[in-house]
């Protein structure tokens, strides 16, 4: 009789710490949405992968994003974001051949952050906190040609509007600045899944004569910086 009860106070207490858990769980978490400008540096074909031009590549964008944070270290959420990225032939020692990558991207995904330390809602002694970054999303791309450059048969070429999928990988660092709002700083891989963001690709036959080039996925390296604003009652 006594085992009994003593099983059954263990149970009720434990169902009482689980729902406090829960509780406290929805306490803890809130929304936020924000906004930040963004530099995106194009990685393909044309710079060969380089970032050696990078202050003259680098693109300026705009983004926003909403997001949930389901505890002090972890959220999830969602962003769109419009930019260009940019490359030339004379920026990598190939001025003769004239190629240029002038590309518009609009970008929108889901994404995961986890921080390394615990921020947010009551974790106000903390005022900031790196982070880490992964999302994947859809990309829209629609490249501008340059009309000047002499493009060789066995190269083929896509002025046109593309669609293709994109995943990040990257690091930040979040600043609260009050209460309800945050600096929010990073700087991501971008990943694309085409190899004719710049407008064109090598054809086989043409790779088969010019064993150096490739047709490398392309990518981007951005930066973001912006802020964001939480959504809870005091």
């Amino acid at each position: 009789m006594i085992m009994k009860k003593i099983k059954y106070i263990l149970a009720l207490a434990a169902l009482v710490g689980f729902g406090t858990a829960a509780n406290a769980q929805r306490v803890t978490a809130f929304l936020e949405l924000g906004g930040y400008g963004m530099t995106q540096n194009y990685l393909g074909d044309v710079n060969g992968n380089s970032l050696s031009a990078l202050t003259q590549e680098a693109r300026f964008g705009l983004g926003t994003q909403l997001k949930y944070n389901f505890s002090s270290l972890l959220s999830v959420g969602a962003d769109v974001n419009y930019g260009s990225v940019y490359s030339h032939d004379n920026l990598h020692g190939n001025p003769d051949r004239d190629y240029q990558v002038d590309t518009d991207l609009l970008n929108v995904n889901v994404f995961t952050n986890v921080h390394f330390i615990p921020f947010g809602k009551y974790n106000q002694r903390n005022h900031h906190t790196p982070f880490i970054h992964a999302g994947i999303g859809a990309l829209t791309y629609q490249p501008h040609l340059n009309t000047n450059a002499q493009y060789p048969d066995g190269i083929a070429l896509y002025p046109g509007t593309g669609h293709t999928y994109t995943y990040a990988v990257g690091f930040g660092w979040r600043i609260r600045r009050s209460l309800k709002s945050f600096y929010n700083l990073g700087i991501y891989y971008n990943g694309f899944g085409a190899s004719n963001i710049e407008g064109f690709n090598y054809e086989a036959d043409y790779l088969a004569d010019n064993p150096a080039l490739s047709n490398y996925m392309d990518g981007s390296v951005t930066f973001k910086f912006g802020m964001s604003f939480g959504f809870f009652e005091q």
